[in-house]
């Protein structure tokens, strides 16, 4: 397939109470082998995240609805204990996590790059306690497939200058008490949204 016709969206690392009228389904795509625990706070925190954007996240469940996204763990979404990152760190920011455009449109297939997450996380994280670990990654990932969806739902290869939306995080984005969505996208993601926009030659084969 060309790179006209396939682009991804990438995020890099680098740089109030709502209603939730409109149902999100996920099906989570990941090995046995994924730590249970990590998942299961991502899971929370991604509900949450979601709910100020006015979609009730639904996992896995037989549904007619509009939005079905899919999500992908690559690798194992943990932060092993004693981990301080590879002896040698990427010379290029390691996406984190990307999303599929075809044709112009935003497909709705998510993956997470757990590698790439872990090694964002060794440094904020080093000595932190085992469950403090496992809280946090599963934050971290939260937010990261929340930046997916905000692709996926608002059918934009486009990013904010801030919050959830924004094209690249920080270790400390990923970890800290408050990041979210800033107000003018929750304005806008609990809109009807257009038909998606096609995606012009300078998006093709994009690093998001």
């Amino acid at each position: 397939m060309s790179a006209r016709l396939l682009a991804t969206l990438s995020l890099v690392l680098g740089c109030a109470s709502a209603w939730a009228d409109t149902e999100l389904v996920v099906y989570l795509k990941t090995s046995p082998a994924q730590p249970a625990v990590t998942v299961n706070y991502m899971k929370r925190e991604l509900a949450a995240l979601m709910l100020t954007a006015g979609y009730r996240v639904e996992w896995g469940k037989d549904s007619d609805s509009l939005n079905l996204v899919v999500v992908e763990l690559n690798g194992t979404c943990a932060l092993p204990a004693g981990y301080s990152g590879p002896m040698d760190p990427p010379r290029t920011a390691a996406s984190l996590a990307f999303t599929s455009v075809t044709d112009g449109q935003v497909l709705p297939f998510a993956k997470v790059n757990c590698a790439a997450l872990t090694r964002s996380l060794a440094g904020p994280l080093s000595g932190a306690a085992a469950a403090q670990r496992d809280y946090f990654y599963g934050r971290a990932m939260a937010r990261v497939i929340a930046h997916e969806f905000y692709h996926i739902l608002m059918q934009t290869t486009g990013h904010s200058r801030s919050g959830v939306s924004q094209s690249c995080f920080s270790p400390a984005d990923l970890v800290s008490e408050r990041f979210s969505f800033e107000g003018a996208v929750v304005a806008q993601m609990r809109r009807p949204q257009p038909a998606p926009a096609a995606v012009s030659d300078s998006d093709d084969a994009s690093g998001r």
